[in-house]
């Protein structure tokens, strides 16, 4: 995941492994995969693994301990985990994503293991509230953690702000990008939202540019629109 041919994802949360194969991932460097909002469970992971022609990562459905370990037995590249609201909240996730001595991860003869998936998966807290954002330095600074992923809405709401193109909402971005690259973590956003985009700082390493419904919507609308004149 380090040497990711682009920062763009896509964040899946409805389609389905053959759906997936047959979308052309051309510039894409990464998939997201929704288990907290999209449609999928742990165990729709292994057939989106077995088609997808990038690293995938996995939004966890929460940052439980037990279904940790479930996503990261699938072999997915990373988790990505929300509803972090300290310092003290990350530095559980580690514990939990982790091997001993690290941490008190369980080991067995997962899909992981048979496939040749990654032996330190990627653990990426997400930023989204506001409590997160205050001890977003030593979250970064914690041993086992590999980057920071901001939810802009979430995050808007929680400080109270109109929306994810809000200054303060841009500038918290920035913060995290910043604590990112001090670090040497990787940092990412997602967006869905053209008017963020051109405002989001450089240097994001991952930036998913909307989800797979919207993907959908515009190829339709954009099938209509040329088909309008016929």
């Amino acid at each position: 995941m380090t040497d990711l041919t682009s920062p763009h994802g896509l964040w899946l949360t409805v389609l389905a492994p053959d759906q997936l194969e047959a979308l052309p991932t051309d510039g894409l460097g990464w998939l997201g995969v929704d288990l907290q909002h999209g449609r999928y469970a742990v165990a729709d992971l292994p057939g989106l693994l077995r088609v997808a022609r990038v690293p995938v990562l996995a939004r966890a459905a929460s940052g439980d301990p037990a279904h940790l370990g479930q996503v990261l037995d699938t072999g997915v590249s990373g988790v990505i985990v929300p509803s972090v609201t300290s310092a003290e909240g990350a530095a559980a996730l580690v514990q939990a994503v982790r091997f001993p001595p690290e941490g008190v991860r369980s080991s067995g003869l997962t899909r992981a293991v048979m496939t040749g998936g990654p032996e330190r998966p990627l653990l990426l807290p997400m930023v989204e509230t506001a409590g997160a954002l205050a001890d977003v330095e030593a979250i970064a600074a914690l041993p086992g953690v590999d980057g920071l992923f901001v939810g802009p809405y979430d995050l808007s709401l929680s400080l109270g702000r109109p929306g994810v193109t809000d200054a303060q909402v841009v500038a918290a971005i920035g913060r995290v990008q910043q604590a990112c690259a001090q670090a040497g973590l990787l940092s990412g956003v997602f967006s869905g939202d053209r008017d963020l985009d051109p405002v989001l700082p450089t240097g994001l390493d991952l930036l998913a540019l909307d989800t797979d419904v919207t993907v959908l919507r515009r190829g339709l609308e954009a099938l209509l629109g040329d088909a309008g004149g016929r």
